[in-house]
Formats: structure tokens, C-alpha cells, sequence
């Protein structure tokens, strides 16, 4: 596997043990509380990744299977864009506290379900975890610079394979710090 795919799958792997680091002690009622309303809870921060997530996967899919029937493969190295690596920049955690913030797009907007419990939210989180492996390690052989994928919110926005996985997985990151800093203020 290539370099870069392999530092995704290490991220995937991160946030797979962050979720249990952050839900470890906390109750379904403190999970699911603001500490204010204009700050996500911990479960909304989660949700959020759900949803962004699953959101994107089919897309993904869909761009690496149209990919490989166009015979668009190569082991690289992948050169990008100014474009992409900014917004790739701007989605993902390259510096954590994240320089801005950034309202989501109600597509991803997180729902507020009181009632949420930790064990369905992880397991959840877990099968996306799962899945972001999956296309990893489909994409390995892939031209991760010419297979673009299309975002879920906008059709004018179209981003290489490569840049998608890097900034879905620092924006996993992003919000599970997000969702750290929600518990550290409530202890």
C-alpha cells in the first residue's frame, strides 16, 4: 500500500480508538448535553461524522468504481491542486485547535437526540470506521489525483479521490477533539 493511503488508514485506526477514549467514564445523559447552545454535545459532534461520512462513502465509491473501469491507476506520487489541499485543509484537523470555525452545511447538520445511547453511537461511529478501511484499501493501485469525487452538498464541488480520504479523515479528528473539549468542560 502506498504511503499515503497507509497514513489514512492510520488515521481511520486513531479515530477508532479516540471514540472509546472519549465515551470511557462519561453516562448516555452527559453524552447527549450542551454545555451551551451554540456548541455541539458530544453526541452531535459524533453524529456529525456519521452523517458526513456516510454521506460521502456511496460518492466515493461510485468515483473509484467509474475510476478503475476508465483505467485511471497509478502508485504515484500524487501532486494536487491549490484548491483542494486548501479546502482539505479547511475540513480536516492539520492543527488542532482548528484555526476556524466553520458552519456546517445543513445537509450535515447533526440531529439532537436527547436519548442517544453511547453503545449505538459507537457502534455506529465503529461501521464507518469500517467502511473508510474498505475504500482505503480499494483505493490502493487508484489515481488518487485524477478520479474526482463530487460532494454531497454541491455538485460544483469536485475533489481528487486522495483529497477526499485526507480530509475525511482529519475532520474525524477535527470533531473528536471538538468532542473532547465539550467533556473537559464539563468536568
Amino acid at each position: 500500500m502506498i504511503p499515503e493511503l497507509q497514513q489514512r488508514l492510520e488515521e481511520i485506526e486513531a479515530a477508532r480508538h479516540k471514540i472509546h477514549e472519549l465515551v470511557s467514564g462519561v453516562d448516555d445523559v452527559r453524552f447527549n448535553q450542551r454545555i451551551d447552545e451554540r456548541r455541539w454535545s458530544m453526541a452531535e459532534c459524533v453524529d456529525h461524522l456519521i452523517t458526513v461520512g456516510w454521506q460521502t462513502a456511496p460518492r466515493i465509491d461510485t468515483a473509484m468504481i467509474e475510476g478503475r473501469g476508465k483505467g485511471r491507476t497509478s502508485e504515484g506520487p500524487f501532486t494536487y491542486g491549490r484548491f483542494g489541499c486548501w479546502f482539505a485543509r479547511q475540513m480536516g484537523a492539520v492543527e488542532l485547535p482548528p484555526r476556524g470555525k466553520y458552519r456546517a452545511p445543513r445537509l450535515y447538520v447533526p440531529e439532537r437526540r436527547p436519548d442517544w445511547k453511547i453503545p449505538t453511537a459507537v457502534e455506529e461511529f465503529s461501521n464507518l470506521q469500517e467502511k473508510f478501511t474498505s475504500i482505503i484499501k480499494s483505493a490502493d493501485g487508484l489515481d488518487l489525483a485524477r478520479i474526482k469525487v463530487t460532494s454531497p452538498v454541491t455538485r460544483l464541488l469536485r475533489l481528487s479521490l486522495g483529497l477526499w480520504l485526507q480530509g475525511l479523515a482529519g475532520h474525524q479528528l477535527r470533531h473528536l477533539w471538538q468532542a473532547e473539549q465539550v467533556r473537559r468542560d464539563f468536568s
